[in-house]
Parts: structure tokens; sequence; C-alpha cells
């Protein structure tokens, strides 16, 4: 992907369309994460000391891109979710015991299952993908991923820029922002360790497989509100 980055350093403007083209990716099929996508942004902002008038553009493509991609997802499940569980392609990336696990979340905390999704790694594309078998409210599901996207996307992209400044800079200043980043980012491995664990001790409760197999034959329960 050298090229990719010699080109950007090249047209920087273009940064914005680049990073909301790459994260529609994921709305046709495409496995594009988020968060590669926006902290590679702001590795590159960083790393060239760019200024609000790109910094600002790749923000605003960075949310829009993971929220109409999102949607897009939501919406197509919401309406051919039958279908698109009977293709070969959907059922290798979605494990069935993944997804009932999210539905079971989603019976217990409604929204809320959504807005915990996107801070659990794996858990996006699942979540997006039950909560529009389930015929969750439009309106809900598109609240709760405008606002969380609010707060990771700069987040993401504001990692990226600490990550950058430290590979440009040499002085104090970057030795500090690299330690308060190690520091965080180890309490969140910790963390993170602690709940994988705890989880596979107890168990992650399901939902029962019958569900998954009335949706896979077409024959969906009533929608949710």
């Amino acid at each position: 992907m050298e090229w990719i980055q010699e080109i950007l350093t090249e047209h920087v403007a273009i940064l914005p369309l680049v990073v909301f083209m790459l994260l529609m990716a994921s709305a046709i099929g495409i496995p594009v994460g988020e968060d590669p996508v926006n902290i590679a942004a702001g590795v590159l902002i960083g790393d060239l000391a760019l200024g609000a008038d790109v910094w600002v553009p790749t923000l605003v493509a960075a949310w829009l891109g993971v929220t109409t991609a999102d949607i897009i997802w939501f919406l197509l499940c919401h309406r051919f979710g039958s279908r698109l569980l009977r293709k070969r392609r959907v059922r290798r990336v979605l494990h069935p015991r993944r997804m009932l696990q999210v539905k079971h979340q989603i019976d217990e905390r409604g929204v809320w299952a959504i807005v915990a999704a996107r801070l659990i790694p794996g858990a996006r594309t699942p979540t997006i993908t039950v909560s529009g078998l389930m015929h969750l409210s439009r309106w809900k599901f598109c609240t709760a991923t405008w606002l969380c996207v609010l707060i990771t996307a700069p987040m993401q992209l504001g990692f990226g820029v600490l990550v950058g400044r430290g590979l440009a800079s040499k002085d104090g200043s970057a030795v500090l922002e690299w330690s308060v980043t190690g520091v965080v980012l180890v309490a969140v491995a910790i963390l993170t360790a602690v709940v994988v664990r705890k989880l596979k001790r107890e168990g992650v409760p399901r939902a029962r497989m019958r569900w998954l197999r009335e949706q896979r034959s077409n024959r969906a329960p009533p929608p949710t509100g």
C-alpha cells in the first residue's frame, strides 16, 4: 500500500474522498474496517502536519463513510435478510454462534447493544446484521449509529494523528504523547483480557437456534419496534 501513501502525500486534498470511498466499500461486502482506515488517515495527517483544511473534511468523511455504510447494510438486512443469509459468502463471515449471541444481547438491552457493539472488536457487522433481521426501528438504529460514530471517529483519527506526530517529531512532547498513548493501550488491553477471560469462564448467553432457522427459511418473526 506504499503507492497509496505516496499518492496521498502528493495530493493531500483527496484524502477525505479516499477515506469516504474506503469506508463505503464495507456497504457492498468488502471487509474494510473503520479502525485501520481512520487511524491510517490520522497518521498521515500527523506525519505531514496537515492543517484544519484537510483534517476537518477528513473527519467529516470518516463520520459519513462509517454511518452511511452501516445504515446501508442495516437496510439491506432489514429488507433482504433471509436471502442474504442463504449466500455462502455471507455465511462464511457471520458465524451462527456470534449472531445468536448478538440476538440475545439485543433482546436484553435493545438499542444499547448497538452502542456497545461499536466498542467490541468483531461485533460491528454481526450486530448490524441481526438488528436488520429483527426489523428494529430504523430511526433508533440510525440515531444510535450517528451518535456513536461521533465519538469513535474522532478517537480513531485523533489516535492516528498522535502516532503521526510521534513519527515526525523527536522532541519531548512526542515522547509524552507516546507515553500517554501507551498507558491507555495497556489499560484497554488488560480490561479486554479480563472481560474475555470472564466470558470464557461463564459462557456467553445466546438466543435459540430456532430463530436463525426461521430467518434462513424466510419465516421471520413479527417486526420489533
